[in-house]
């Protein structure tokens, strides 16, 4: 028999609506902008990549003399392309300001510990760190002093930090703030050791970029070389190119290869992945 409150339970969990779902989608992509440090808004953004994938297609269009039907399939393509670059860039800018971030960890947990260890709370320490650092570290720091003023917790707002800059080093230093909140002792000297050990990590990392070096460089060759090949056959030999880049076949000839040659450029770079 169902009970009354399990009836109750049932009626008020109602399924999420599309509209609810397309807000919390449009959500966490502003917040992924934000990350990224990208400032503009989404209806720029939006005309931005209409626009590029307009002029994709345009390009293809003038090159290609295409049907009615496939020049609306390279439309799709086109509009595809351009989201897909998009986001390639937001990807690259969140990674490049991630490093950056993670640079400044080490700078920045000194300047607490320094903060610390001269009588200042955690709290005032870390407005020492806002008025020392440049972004993104300033701007990260600001936030979490922001949502201190507004009633949460120091160790909260330092685990959101860890969440929205994610890294082993963040992590790191959040938990040891709160778990040193919790079981006492130095708080100068557990962020100085912390700071000791980042910088031996980030001396670690550099190490391993050099010796993958050597890889990264054949996986850019590898890539280029085929662009790089068509583009000198079509100079020498204008038949040969233009059955590669005019006719079906070569197009399926082209799509083959592109896929290849991506896969071939995925496994290499991960072959040169360490995990630190």
């Amino acid at each position: 028999m169902v009970t009354a409150p399990l009836l109750q339970k049932l009626f008020k969990s109602e399924p999420q609506t599309p509209s609810a779902a397309q807000s919390e989608r449009a959500r966490e992509f502003a917040e992924t902008l934000d990350r990224a440090g990208i400032q503009a808004r989404l209806p720029e953004i939006g005309l931005g990549v209409a626009a590029v994938a307009a002029a994709m297609w345009l390009v293809l269009a003038f090159l290609l003399h295409p049907s009615p039907l496939l020049a609306a399939f390279l439309l799709i393509v086109s509009a595809g392309a351009s989201a897909g670059g998009f986001w390639m860039l937001v990807q690259v800018k969140l990674r490049k300001r991630l490093d950056s971030f993670v640079t400044q960890l080490e700078l920045a947990l000194r300047l607490l510990a320094s903060g610390v260890r001269i009588g200042l709370g955690l709290r005032q320490a870390l407005t020492v760190v806002i008025e020392e650092m440049p972004d993104p570290a300033k701007h990260e720091y600001m936030r979490v002093v922001g949502q201190t003023n507004i009633g949460v917790s120091v160790y909260d707002a330092l685990d959101s930090l860890s969440k929205r800059m994610p890294s082993s080093e963040t992590m790191m230093m959040a938990r040891a703030i709160r778990i040193q909140s919790q079981t006492g002792g130095d708080l100068g000297k557990i962020l100085e050791q912390l700071a000791n050990t980042i910088k031996e990590r980030r001396r670690i990392q550099r190490k391993i970029r050099a010796l993958t070096a050597e890889g990264r460089a054949s996986a850019g060759i590898l890539s280029a070389l085929p662009p790089f090949l068509s583009f000198f056959i079509s100079l020498t030999e204008p038949a040969m190119g233009h059955a590669l880049f005019f006719t079906f076949p070569g197009h399926i000839a082209l799509g083959i290869v592109a896929v290849l040659e991506g896969l071939g450029v995925f496994t290499l770079m991960n072959m040169l992945k360490v995990d630190v």
